[in-house]
């Protein structure tokens, strides 16, 4: 199961040096919730898609649980300075589909990060829950897998789940068609 929730910051309470970019700003934007209602919203989200789908944009608040920025290519916040964040979350991406692919004996390619989301655990380290392409070599659609890993700073990864995104569309290499797929 995903770990807890909480609320680190209420809207206007961040810290100077805080700047989240995942969150609204527009503290004048409706829907206003209170900090009771987005506390609810985000367990809900995070129960509902066990840590992988959430809508950040719906908070004012700061939670534990934040996007991780993959298009900021040279952000190290979550990995040591021999790599990038966006190399962290590959090189788990890869290796946790690698592991699935031995288990279950099938030969699923890795293709790229699609999203990440994280949040610091108890103890050193922070779980990161990975949305990721890949291409089935059996019917060369394009699919959606997601990995939750638990990530020690270079000390020990454990790779607790990998597996293909439940209800997702998926498309085919090279044809606009989209088929659902309840893997």
């Amino acid at each position: 199961m995903p770990g807890r929730v909480y609320l680190c910051y209420e809207v206007g309470s961040f810290p100077v040096n805080l700047i989240p970019p995942h969150i609204r700003w527009d503290e004048k934007k409706e829907p206003m919730y209170t900090r009771h209602e987005e506390c609810v919203m985000m367990r809900r989200q995070v129960k509902k898609s066990k840590g992988f789908d959430i809508d950040f944009t719906q908070f004012r608040s700061v939670f534990n649980y934040r996007p991780v920025d993959l298009d900021d290519l040279d952000y190290k916040e979550y990995s040591l300075a021999t790599e990038t964040t966006t190399e962290l979350l590959k090189r788990l991406s890869q290796n946790s589909l690698k592991n699935y692919n031995s288990e279950l004996f099938t030969e699923y390619e890795f293709l790229k990060v699609v999203k990440a989301n994280t949040y610091m655990c108890t103890g050193p380290g922070r779980m990161y829950f990975i949305t990721f392409e890949v291409r089935d070599p059996y019917d060369n659609l394009l699919k959606l897998f997601q990995t939750r890993v638990r990530h020690d700073y270079d000390v020990t990864d454990d790779y607790i789940l990998c597996r293909p995104k439940p209800y997702q569309k998926v498309k085919c290499v090279g044809s606009s068609k989209t088929h659902k797929s309840l893997a």
